[in-house]
Order: structure tokens, then sequence, then C-alpha cells
């Protein structure tokens, strides 16, 4: 475990990757591995989809619980910072990927863009993705000819699928340049803050940039950036025994006054009741 002041744990795909095949993994979670049950906030370098099937308690995404439900899945990109509390025989799939498992084909929504990490699945939707997950299991296994290319189809498959479940925006059609200023800020937001800069770098203006990043979350990109800051400032303060004056200092904001300024306009609340109450209501060890 990190020491104070160091960042969150960061796991990285640690299961046996079949020879050709870009880091892909799916199994049950004894299958995966035993980070997919931990009770210490984390994060992966790669995105992880989880499909459970039975168990009690909480799992706790960027410090939002959700109660463990059968037939739910979660959908978890890389950064986010997720853990499980009381929980009992947590059981289901697991499916784990890097960004470059993915293809870039048209009309694929972006995974996990926007919205609840959480989706519960009734009826003959639970039937549709537990099929889709079964034959992803089944090609993993088994591995016959051309099942790396299988596994990529039934991925974006499921994605899509989950994706009109999801009704995430469904009206506004996703642009990949808006995805990808996603990602930018997601890896980028401590050292730019800049529209215009994240604009440049995905080559549209400002203005183009505000129109499909509006359309397909409902925010400006300017909101985007700014609850980036405040969720990585919400795990820092959860997580070490950094004061605020240097979690300001971690993030960048010359001020430190001004830095609790902007985490309460954007939270609620202050630095320092943050880190009270939600150390209060998970009950997780600091960081040491």
């Amino acid at each position: 475990m990190a020491r104070s002041g160091q960042p969150l744990p960061l796991h990285e795909i640690e299961v046996p990757v079949p020879s050709g095949l870009s880091p892909f993994a799916i199994g049950t979670f004894d299958e995966i591995g035993a980070y997919t049950r931990a009770r210490f906030p984390h994060r992966h370098d790669f995105y992880e989809i989880l499909y459970l099937t039975g168990g009690e308690g909480l799992h706790v995404v960027d410090f939002e619980p959700y109660p463990i439900v059968p037939n739910a899945l979660y959908f978890l990109a890389p950064g986010q910072v997720h853990f499980w509390k009381d929980t009992e025989q947590v059981a289901g799939r697991v499916l784990v990927f890097a960004e470059e498992f993915l293809l870039d084909l048209p009309g694929v929504p972006p995974p996990f863009l926007g919205g609840s990490p959480e989706l519960r699945l009734t009826g003959d939707h639970r039937g549709l993705v537990e099929g889709i997950l079964a034959d992803m299991a089944h090609e993993y296994r088994v591995r016959g000819s051309g099942y790396a290319t299988m596994l990529q189809s039934y991925l974006h498959i499921l994605l899509v699928r989950t994706q009109r479940l999801r009704q995430v925006r469904p009206e506004a059609p996703v642009s990949s340049l808006a995805w990808q200023f996603i990602r930018l800020v997601d890896k980028h937001v401590l050292t730019e803050r800049s529209v215009t800069a994240y604009a440049e770098r995905v080559g549209v203006t400002a203005g183009h940039l505000t129109d499909l990043v509006r359309a397909a979350t409902g925010k400006t990109p300017g909101a985007v950036i700014r609850a980036a800051l405040a969720l990585e400032a919400k795990r820092l303060l959860a997580r070490t025994e950094l004061s605020a004056a240097q979690v300001a200092h971690r993030l960048a904001f010359e001020d430190a006054s001004y830095f609790g300024r902007f985490f309460k306009r954007e939270t609620g609340t202050s630095p320092g009741d943050f880190r009270r109450e939600v150390r209060e209501k998970y009950q997780f060890a600091r960081e040491r």
C-alpha cells in the first residue's frame, strides 16, 4: 500500500494474456484475481466490467455507495476509484481490457461515457447480457481460430447493447472527439486546465469542442475539467494524510484558500469536512 501522500494503489492487468491478444481477460472473481474484491480504495489502468450474480454489502465507486444486488453491471474506466465494503460472497463475472483492445468502429459508443457506473438488469435484458458474457467466456477459454476478433466483436456488441439500456443521452450521437477530450482530461487535468489547449489537441476550435461535449454529456468542457479536478481532490483527501494546502499544491493550485473555495463550490462541502465525513462513513484505514 502506498505511503502517505502517494497516489492511490494502481493495479495493472496481471492475468495471463494469450499470445497475440491485447490485454484482455474474462472470468469469475476468483479467476481474475484477489484485487477484484479489494476492500481498500484503489484504481486500475484498464477498463473493468463487473456482472454480479450474488453477494451482499456495498460497492463504492468514486465514494458513491451502491448496494450489491444480483444482476447488476458495473462499468469502471481507467483511473476510477472503487472498493467493496461489508461484502459477503460476491459472485459473478469480471471482464477487464485495455483501451487498445477497443476497435474504432463507426457508431460504436465510447465506453462508460457519463451516467451512473451501475446498470441493473431485468427480464430479457438480463438474459441478453448473460448470453453475450457466456459467449465471450467460451471464446476466451477455447481460443479457436479468430477468437481475438470474436472477442472484440462481442465486446462492442455488449457496449452497444448496454449503452442503449443505460440511455445516456440517447438522442445525441457521441462524437469520438468528445470522448477523446474526456480521456485527455482524465490523463492531464493535473497539468492542463485550458479548454482551448484541449481543443487544439483534438484538432477543433474551442467553440466546436463545447458543442460536441455538451451534446455528449450535457456539460461544458469547463465543467468536465472542474469535475475531474474535484474528483481527484476527493481521492487525495480520502486516502492520504496530505493537508488541504498540500492537496492544493499537488493539484497545482497556487493558493490554498482558492482551492478551498473551488472544492466547496464543486462539492458543496469543505475539504476538511469531506475528509472527515468520508472516513467516518466508510471506516477505511488511512494510508501510512
